[in-house]
């Protein structure tokens, strides 16, 4: 019995932890999809904001703005002479401690040589206020994103609360499992296709590169391509929701033995 209780209380706190999580996705959505729709229609002066979601206050803010993947590999300096910074390579050394790295105004790598460095992330992107195809574009497949994850997770909320009741095994706790999993899988799956058509490549920007430091590219879709962690995690809840199918059945079965 003490089990049970604790058990209960568990399922009920992960409901609320998980019910925070869902309006905080919510509220994203709605403050992104804002942002978006005020540069569009020219209400705002700028794609980037940081919006103050405490009121004022300055203790819960958000960075919204559009992004691409790019990155790129660049190439690590042996050695930077101080009076001449270098340009076609990266002047970052790594000192072993020894006190030989530098001879008069050159500095030099240490016994463990780094060659190169691949950096990646999003790269900001903003525009003149006013309609634009890609930002629209990067904006709706943002809040697209973070819809997917609210439903998710009003899925799990909804789950979790049921459980707490003590009914862990029902045909409702199937058709959410079922529900996120499908709904996972199914993005995963959607948002490259989507990407195909909503790319900056696909509405004609094309990346160039000047002076020695022009290494840098964009990224052939956004965030990388389907996630194989999250792909894998659906087609568990989709096994998972077989497994409650089986548990819901065989709870049937006893409810009309008794």
């Amino acid at each position: 019995m003490i089990d049970m209780v604790g058990s209960s209380r568990g399922m009920r706190a992960a409901s609320v932890a998980v019910l925070v999580g869902w309006v905080g996705a919510l509220l994203a959505a709605v403050v992104t999809a804002g942002v978006g729709v005020a540069g569009l229609a020219g209400w705002s002066d700028s794609f980037v904001q940081r919006v103050d979601l405490s009121g004022g206050l300055g203790l819960v803010e958000l960075d919204v703005a559009p992004t691409w993947e790019a990155g790129g590999v660049r190439e690590i300096c042996a050695e930077v002479d101080l009076r001449d910074y270098p340009t076609e390579c990266l002047g970052f050394i790594l000192d072993d401690g020894s006190g030989d790295s530098q001879v008069g105004g050159v500095v030099r790598q240490g016994d463990v040589v780094p060659q190169s460095i691949e950096l990646r992330g999003p790269l900001v992107l903003d525009a003149e206020p006013g309609w634009n195809a890609l930002l629209a574009s990067l904006f709706a497949m943002q809040v697209l994103a973070l819809l997917v994850v609210t439903v998710t997770l009003f899925q799990l909320w909804r789950l979790l609360r049921t459980a707490a009741r003590g009914e862990p095994f029902t045909g409702e706790a199937v058709r959410r499992l079922r529900t996120m999993g499908a709904l996972l899988l199914g993005w995963e799956l959607v948002e490259p296709v989507l990407w195909l058509f909503l790319s900056p490549k696909a509405w004609d920007y094309n990346e160039g590169g000047f002076g020695p430091t022009g290494w840098l590219q964009l990224g052939s879709m956004e965030p990388g391509g389907p996630s194989l962690t999250v792909m894998a995690f659906g087609a568990l809840l989709l096994l998972l929701a077989q497994v409650f199918r089986r548990g819901a059945d065989l709870a049937d079965e006893q409810r009309l033995t008794v």
